[in-house]
């Protein structure tokens, strides 16, 4: 998004975006308690990484075990910082433990998550870990309304939780009899695969509070949400896109990421 920075405030359970335009936003930030056991589980996965490779190196560095033991040493800290800044980077800010307990890494702003974002995140683990099992990042993440340890701090992302996409009943964009974006069942495919559980909810939002924001605030939120799905996340071709106002573009992305069409050609 551009144009101004939003206002963000917290309580115990969510983060509120209030955007330039009035439009409020709630995320439901992740708990101590759902974060920490995502973090073991992440843990016993890369600890069980790093025993298998240990054993490897220990046998080929048998007449030295020194150097097997900083081979070691380093190993456990690259292969800890690639698993978290790779599956975060890549898998819309999730990890294995993070998935399975519902969580997701994205940007304070509101917006999904960066890859260099996941890169300084992980790589601050190094100081949050200090002086011994994450006291640093857990006092951090405690005495911070937005839950955020000092890697979070660094990186400007936040933990929130993920809530299931329910798709609305009676909603304009779910009876449309044709949808342009069917036309290309790829790219649409590719939609329902990028854009995050809060992205998505972001777009109802603005759809269905249209009668509620005035007409200068309707077209520039309208026109930033679709600026920022046209290059970031499902680049439709041009000559589709021109011919569509930036409400039908949401509608239409609305009609993919929540309709019950199937990803083919429809003929209206």
């Amino acid at each position: 998004m551009t144009g101004s920075q939003p206002i963000r405030w917290a309580t115990t359970a969510e983060l509120t975006i209030v955007t330039p335009e009035g439009v409020l936003f709630r995320l439901p930030l992740a708990g101590p308690a759902s974060r920490l056991y995502a973090m073991l589980l992440d843990i016993t996965i890369v600890l069980g990484t790093v025993n298998g490779v240990g054993l490897l190196v220990y046998w080929i560095f048998a007449k030295a075990p020194g150097f097997g033991v900083m081979v070691i040493t380093l190993g456990e800290f690259a292969i800890g910082f690639a698993y978290g800044a790779l599956l975060e980077g890549f898998w819309n800010g999730q990890t294995i433990g993070k998935r399975l307990f519902h969580l997701r890494v994205i940007d304070q702003a509101g917006l999904p998550l960066r890859i260099e974002q996941a890169w300084v995140r992980n790589l601050m683990r190094v100081f949050d870990a200090l002086p011994f099992a994450y006291l640093v990042g857990g006092i951090s993440a405690l005495s911070n309304p937005l839950m955020q340890r000092f890697g979070d701090r660094v990186a400007g992302t936040l933990v929130v939780r993920q809530t299931p996409l329910v798709a609305p009943g009676e909603e304009s964009w779910t009876r449309q009899k044709y949808n342009s974006f069917m036309d290309y069942p790829t790219i649409a495919m590719k939609l329902r695969r990028a854009a995050t559980p809060e992205l998505a909810s972001l777009i109802q939002d603005a759809l269905r509070r249209r009668t509620e924001l005035a007409a200068y605030a309707r077209r520039e939120i309208y026109r930033e949400l679709a600026t920022y799905l046209q290059s970031e996340i499902s680049p439709f071709p041009d000559e589709l896109v021109e011919m569509l106002s930036d409400e039908q573009y949401l509608i239409n992305a609305a009609g993919v990421l929540f309709g019950d069409q199937q990803l083919s050609r429809v003929h209206g």
